[in-house]
């Protein structure tokens, strides 16, 4: 489903579903990451991600300030991540996989930069998070870019919106 116009890159806040049919296949990707294909999911912002198979549940905060925070995630180890917003001129159409991002006229910070590396394990993912429209909706979308020694594999993760957050 479409995220209503209420919902933008300051304030994400909501449920997601990766849409695997829109969305490109991660295969290539998690290789680099010397993993099997799996059914993954992949201010400051929570996400609380189910992993199947494997059945672990994943909380990842992101805080939003350009300074490097180290975590281990069960499929990954450890890993390093920075994150921050980032300006229009700041993303180029390489950033988003040649297809470019939504924003409001004037607006300031119109995506997420997030850079993370497997701390042993060599790979290095450079990814930008923004909104796109597809077939007249707009959809958050992650636009990843990930290598390892001299291989480079891409893909764009597109979300479905569900609604607002549940109840705790």
């Amino acid at each position: 489903m479409a995220a209503p116009n209420t919902v933008d890159i300051l304030d994400v806040t909501g449920r997601w579903s990766l849409n695997r049919t829109l969305s490109d296949s991660l295969e290539d990707t998690f290789a680099l990451q010397d993993l099997p294909e799996t059914e993954n999911a992949p201010i400051r912002f929570s996400v609380k991600q189910t992993v199947r198979p494997g059945g672990f549940d994943s909380s990842n905060e992101y805080v939003l300030d350009g300074k490097t925070r180290y975590d281990t995630v069960p499929i990954f180890g450890e890993v390093s991540a920075t994150n921050s917003y980032v300006t229009a001129d700041a993303v180029t159409v390489e950033d988003t996989l040649h297809r470019g991002i939504e924003y409001a006229k004037g607006q300031q910070k119109v995506g997420i930069l997030e850079i993370t590396t497997g701390v042993h394990t060599g790979w290095a993912s450079q990814t930008v998070w923004g909104f796109e429209r597809i077939d007249g909706g707009r959809h958050l979308c992650k636009y990843a870019i990930t290598t390892k020694d001299d291989q480079k594999a891409t893909a764009r993760m597109v979300f479905d919106y569900l609604g607002a957050p549940e109840a705790l």
